[in-house]
C-alpha cells in the first residue's frame, strides 16, 4: 500500500498544478492522436505526398478521371477510400494486360 503524505498548499499553487497537469495531458493526447490518425481525405498536396509524386501528376490524374474528387470553393479533396479503390482497379488492370 502507498503512503499518502498530506501537506498544505495554497489555492493558487493548487490551480497552477491542475492547469499544468491538464495542459500536459492534452498535449500528449493531441500528439498521440496525430501520429495514429489516418486521414479520411486528402488535399492535392497531401495526396501527392501520400502517393510520392508531384502535384502536377495529381492534377493530371484528376483531369483524366483517375481519382474521383470533391470541391468546396477552390479547395479540392480526394477521399482516401476512393483513392484506394482507384489504385486497386489500376493494379488489376495492369495485371490483366
Amino acid at each position: 500500500m502507498q503512503n499518502i503524505i498530506l501537506s498544505p498548499i495554497s489555492l493558487e499553487n493548487f490551480e497552477l498544478l491542475i492547469k499544468k497537469s491538464v495542459t500536459a495531458a492534452l498535449a500528449l493526447a493531441q500528439t498521440t492522436t496525430q501520429e495514429t490518425e489516418d486521414p479520411k481525405q486528402f488535399t492535392i498536396a497531401e495526396l501527392a505526398v501520400y502517393l510520392k509524386c508531384t502535384k502536377a501528376t495529381i492534377h493530371a490524374y484528376k483531369k483524366r478521371g483517375v481519382f474521383k474528387y470533391y470541391q468546396t470553393g477552390r479547395t479540392i479533396y480526394f477521399k482516401k477510400s476512393d483513392v484506394e479503390k482507384a489504385l486497386e482497379v489500376g493494379i488489376r488492370k495492369g495485371l490483366k494486360d
